[in-house]
């Protein structure tokens, strides 16, 4: 092992146990990247269970830190790593001396519980006043008297000597942090999306700019997009959906070469290949961000105009399709008016079915599945919307 990889090789402290008031003294400065933790997630329920488990002295898991710090001088010391390092200052800039790669549900309630952030639910609570014995004492929290600050003298004490276990990692690159989230959420149910955003690769990064420009278009696709990436998956899916999953030869200019095109589905395997695939050269990677923005701008103005009910204009196939329309072929805006609304035309046409596997299927049916017969079959439909509006055979009323 040479020089460079022994700085590469993630190291850590022994495991340490701190009051909870020490623990945010020394660690209050830390924040959860993207790239290694989920949204909060954490409702009301789950921040009273923690609060009740806290009384009790029944709160477990061990939080996984990162001083970034002692991270820079010891691969400042290294070469080659720019990348790492760059984030890592980047981090420090920002005001930020810690990376929590497991705990930040944990760390937030705690960090918002002590400073009267958080409104304790009303009720009658007991707590464990002697971890040795077991004794038990109890409190209220009424109505308007619901912060930290309001708590008994002796419960404010109780729960500030809580301990807290840290694993602290010194030494780590961005590519062992994501091995280590991945480790450490081994056995949570993430979803695909969730390890997909923790690879160290270009298109995991390249995906959460995408979401953070068109966060409002993904707004109007869902209540709460961030929850379990739900929007940032949408977007892997519209670019496997047009990279990968519907392969058109450059030359397929006429209706004779549909025979060539390749149509495989989208699935979490191939959204992975994705990821792992060679990244975008310069050109394509602003196309295909360009094209997300265009479109995100481009159903506001539709919605503005009441160009089709909102239910029509913010259904997310839909909007997937228009995606994958202005990417082969629609280029401006009275295109894709005209696209949108043959498009609802068709979804709701009940009469044309197509043979997929076993079962007959309309549109509408195969816009709800994202397998190789049912892309093939949107694949049929949106090619023909595009020859209708580029040939000027339908015009938009």
């Amino acid at each position: 092992m040479n020089n460079f990889q022994n700085f590469c090789v993630p190291l850590k402290e022994r495991i340490s146990l701190l009051d909870y008031s020490l623990f945010l003294q020394k660690f209050g400065a830390f924040n959860a990247p993207r790239q290694f933790q989920r949204p909060i997630a954490w409702k009301s329920e789950n921040k009273k269970n923690f609060f009740v488990s806290l009384l009790l002295n029944r709160a477990e898991g061990t939080y996984v830190l990162v001083d970034v710090e002692k991270c820079i001088q010891r691969l400042e010391r290294a070469s080659d790593n720019s990348k790492t390092l760059d984030f890592f200052r980047e981090f420090i800039y920002e005001g930020y001396e810690y990376v929590i790669l497991d705990g930040n549900n944990r760390m937030t309630f705690i960090n918002d519980l002590f400073n009267d952030v958080y409104s304790i639910p009303e009720g009658k609570y007991e707590y464990i006043t002697d971890g040795v014995n077991g004794t038990i004492s109890s409190f209220v929290v009424r109505k308007g008297k619901q912060k930290f600050s309001d708590l008994p003298d002796r419960v404010r004490k109780v729960l500030r000597e809580r301990e807290a276990a840290i694993s602290l990692y010194t030494q780590i690159t961005l590519q062992g942090m994501s091995d280590v989230f991945q480790n450490v959420n081994d056995g949570v149910p993430l979803n695909a999306q969730e390890l997909r955003n923790a690879y160290s690769t270009p298109w995991a990064e390249y995906v959460r700019k995408i979401s953070d420009e068109v966060c409002a278009l993904l707004a109007k696709l869902w209540r709460d997009h961030k929850s379990r990436l739900r929007g940032d998956e949408w977007i892997v899916d519209c670019l496997d959906l047009t990279i990968q999953a519907i392969s058109i030869p450059d030359d397929s200019t006429d209706d004779n070469s549909s025979e060539e095109v390749k149509v495989s589905g989208v699935n979490q395997s191939s959204k992975n290949r994705l990821y792992r695939s060679d990244f975008l050269d310069e050109k394509d990677q602003y196309y295909y961000f360009d094209k997300f923005v265009e479109l995100m701008d481009f159903v506001d103005r539709m919605i503005d105009q009441k160009v089709l009910d909102n239910k029509d204009l913010t259904r997310a196939s839909a909007v997937q399709n228009l995606y994958w329309m202005m990417c082969n072929g629609l280029n401006t805006y009275d295109q894709v008016v005209s696209a949108a609304k043959l498009h609802n035309l068709a979804y709701y046409d009940k009469n044309r079915t197509f043979v997929c596997g076993e079962d007959e299927k309309n549109f509408k049916e195969c816009c709800n599945g994202m397998s190789t017969e049912n892309l093939k079959v949107r694949y049929t439909i949106l090619t023909e919307i595009i020859s209708k509006v580029t040939s000027n055979e339908y015009v938009a009323q």
